[in-house]
């Protein structure tokens, strides 16, 4: 790219909310080329840290649920009921207009053990416009796809809090026109599955895992399960399948060296404030983990876990003297409000 205006989007870490962020693979704030001249038309935002990483295979498998070939098939302008240019973030003349896209599933790719069913067809919010002084240009991040329509992509999607599906992030998303890794739209341009690989292997770093985009290149969607299915996720990530993978990521990277597990560390995302979602089958997990951190309640935690799976996870089916019985264990001992500890996500 040769030219390169930085604005600070609206969509700037907003992966939680399911949008994609800005975040080029440099740690020095710089928005590198990944090799080659052009893009001049797109706009690069600025250096920000996602909520989740993306790029290799072990962010992939760690934080990941579902990742499918799809073909993006509408953009639709998203606007604010009172929008205006925002002079803390755009800076004066300077105006972000955001964008949602509607994706196709073609293909389901990989999948982890016990993750949520992926729709057949979802949207999300996207990278979108920069407009100034009444002129429009596509805002985009230098080190991913933006996502447009008729071009078909390989994802690794993950459901965030709430329930909205979105990337796990910008190094979560690959051009695969043609049935080729790393071939279409990439940055706004284009390219060829040489010249993408040519670009992020540039960018290798000895000792670090590569990222997936390099390693599947000019290949098929089948190379993406084969690497992924040969990958270990992070070892304290496995243990929250029922966390969104935010949550799952901040207790991953909580320190070098991991704190203990306590029975109250493992039962804080249950709180109400916490607002988090789980099927049955994941609090019947997290249930299960209590279990094996409990003392006198760790017989109605396990008979309360085996009725969520088992039943269908409605009130009906979930053994309510179990429930309560681990709801007022959960609140003597650590002092927590949890409800009624029912699934949030049926």
């Amino acid at each position: 790219m040769t030219t390169r205006t930085k604005i600070a989007g609206a969509v700037l870490g907003a992966v939680v909310a399911g949008a994609l962020a800005f975040v080029p693979l440099t740690d020095d704030g710089s928005a590198a080329d990944g090799g080659g001249d052009g893009g001049g038309s797109l706009a690069a935002g600025p250096a920000q840290k996602e909520a989740v990483p993306s790029f290799t295979a072990t962010d992939w498998v760690s934080y990941g649920d579902q990742v499918a070939v799809v073909r993006v098939t509408a953009e639709h302008e998203l606007r604010e009921p009172d929008e205006g240019a925002d002079t803390d973030t755009a800076g004066a003349g300077e105006d972000y207009l955001a964008r949602t896209v509607d994706l196709q599933v073609k293909e389901r790719v990989w999948a982890r053990s016990g993750a949520p069913a992926l729709p057949s067809a979802l949207s999300f919010t996207a990278d979108g416009w920069q407009v100034k002084d009444g002129a429009r240009k596509e805002l985009g991040s230098p080190d991913s796809s933006r996502l447009e329509v008729g071009h078909t992509y390989v994802i690794t999607l993950a459901r965030f809090s709430g329930g909205a599906w979105a990337p796990l992030g910008s190094g979560g998303v690959l051009p695969y026109d043609h049935g080729r890794g790393g071939e279409g739209e990439f940055r706004g341009e284009t390219v060829t599955s040489d010249a993408y690989r040519s670009a992020w292997e540039a960018r290798a770093v000895p000792g670090d895992e590569a990222p997936v985009a390099s390693r599947t290149a000019g290949k098929p969607s089948s190379a993406v399960r084969e690497v992924l299915r040969g990958t270990r996720p992070d070892a304290t990530a496995a243990r929250y399948p029922g966390l969104d993978p935010v949550a799952r990521y901040r207790r991953a990277a909580g320190g070098g060296s991991e704190p203990a597990e306590t029975f109250c560390s493992v039962a804080a995302p249950l709180a109400v404030s916490e607002d988090s979602r789980y099927t049955p089958q994941e609090l019947a997990a997290v249930l299960g983990d209590l279990a094996a951190l409990a003392g006198r309640d760790a017989a109605s935690l396990r008979a309360y876990a085996a009725s969520l799976t088992a039943g269908d996870g409605t009130p009906a089916a979930a053994d309510d003297a179990a429930r309560e019985a681990s709801v007022a264990g959960i609140e003597r001992e650590c002092g927590t409000d949890v409800g009624e500890l029912l699934p949030t996500d049926v």
